[in-house]
């Protein structure tokens, strides 16, 4: 019998007949006794010289023995990078550059314990210049036997089962500069983004707050620190006709300059809409509808609130946004629990205003998230940490903004972005008189 081989797309041809008398051989069942017997996997190690391995690396290798750690071995990469190296002795003068790198601590360790140790991404000054490398120290579990080679991997195991101690270390580096390059860059560039988040932040909020003559008013702005990217909170204060003012406190969903654009856009537009003269849930309305137009995926939290001194009482409203603490003149703080409208950017949501009748003596306090949620806590207990602290905080409104960030722990290195803005009205103001118009449903009268 002939056979023939076909290549892909080519037709089938017929083999032909074999000729008369011609013996035809057939492919007999296979011999599996007949397989060649597979290596010991065990005794590969007896195949391959340990230094020729090593010096074939294109890492640098190096092999210490004994307690001191003297050397027995440096491949070519490792000599390239760090120049000659005397074997023999110990690692503290024939390799001074592990101690630059932390290197030769572990060691001891090495041998104490058996286990691999490492470090990572340390700078090494060599012939070449600046590289990075992963340094990894491993046992090795034989002694090197008088002619310079180890013994073999089986004397490593029954060292090991007789618990012997390692007497050997190789010391193996990994370079990875291109990745700490390209990590630093990376984090340059999150700086500088970061640096011009804040920039325009700082940029869209008031340099100056209006000071009523009946209100005191200040504010304060923390960025978050280094690993928080720059959110989108504000806070205003304008002056609006009569002798009222209109206070203002807002967080934008997100972080980076995209959130902190869209902020400016509502301030903007909070400041447009306030000179309408109009009730603080129509002014909601309508930064709703603008916050849709804006970005569709982007919401805002705000509370909208006008201080009118005639009558003595506070008009808000607030849309998703947390509720307003006030300190009593006796120092009760109250709670503004009254039902909030959806955030701005949702649509279709309901807002309602609100009225709330001071004394004078009152402190009030409007704040982003970024005071009172942590990770790890409910928010109402920041909100009760809060209150509490706020109960015993008196003086004018810097010093209150003031120790509320201390109080609740807001530092440079803060994980979000903190707003607060906060208003007393004087003690010496004259009391309203009882012909002030009435509380609406939703009023609290401090």
């Amino acid at each position: 019998m002939r056979w023939s081989a076909r290549l892909t797309g080519a037709a089938w041809r017929a083999a032909p007949p074999a000729a008369p008398g011609e013996p035809v051989t057939l492919p007999g069942p296979r011999d599996h006794t007949a397989a060649p017997a597979l290596l010991d996997l065990c005794d590969l190690h007896e195949l391959y010289d340990l230094r020729d391995v090593l010096r074939r690396l294109p890492a640098p290798v190096a092999v210490t023995y004994g307690p001191l750690h003297q050397l027995g071995y440096a491949n070519h990469a490792y000599r390239e990078l760090f120049g000659e190296r005397t074997n023999g002795l110990p690692a503290s003068e024939a390799l001074p550059e592990l101690a630059a790198l932390g290197v030769l601590p572990l060691l001891d360790q090495v041998i104490r314990s058996g286990r691999p140790r490492s470090v990572k991404a340390r700078c090494i000054l060599g012939l070449g210049g600046t590289r990075y490398y992963n340094v990894s120290c491993v046992p090795l579990g034989a002694e090197p036997s008088s002619s310079g080679r180890s013994v073999g991997r089986s004397a490593g195991r029954s060292a090991a089962a007789k618990g012997l101690d390692p007497a050997a270390v190789l010391i193996f580096a990994s370079e990875v500069t291109d990745q700490v390059q390209a990590a630093t860059r990376l984090r340059e560039a999150e700086r500088r983004q970061r640096e011009a988040a804040v920039t325009l932040q700082r940029s869209l909020l008031p340099q100056k707050l209006e000071q009523p003559a009946d209100l005191r008013v200040a504010a304060t702005y923390q960025p978050g620190g280094a690993e928080a990217a720059v959110g989108g909170d504000w806070y205003d204060v304008i002056g609006l006709g009569g002798g009222r003012t209109a206070l203002v406190i807002g967080d934008v969903m997100g972080r980076g300059l995209r959130a902190a654009a869209v902020m400016g856009q509502l301030r903007t537009a909070v400041r447009a809409y306030a000179r309408l003269d109009l009730p603080p849930h129509e002014v909601m309305h309508l930064l709703d509808g603008l916050a849709m137009e804006i970005d569709a995926n982007q919401i805002a939290t705000c509370t909208y609130a006008i201080w009118d001194p005639t009558p003595g009482t506070l008009h808000y409203a607030s849309a998703g946004h947390l509720p307003l603490l006030l300190r009593c003149p006796d120092g009760t703080v109250l709670r503004g629990e009254e039902q909030n409208g959806p955030p701005l950017g949702t649509g279709g949501g309901t807002h309602l205003s609100h009225t709330l009748r001071l004394l004078p003596g009152t402190t009030g306090v409007l704040y982003t998230d970024g005071l009172v949620e942590r990770r790890d806590e409910d928010i109402d207990q920041g909100l009760d940490q809060l209150a509490r602290t706020l109960s015993g905080a008196v003086g004018e409104p810097e010093v209150v903004c003031a120790r509320l960030l201390r109080a609740m722990g807001v530092t440079s290195d803060h994980d979000d972005d903190v707003a607060v803005l906060a208003f007393h009205l004087p003690a010496d103001l004259p009391v309203p008189s009882a012909a002030s118009p009435a509380l609406d449903s939703g009023g609290v009268e401090v």
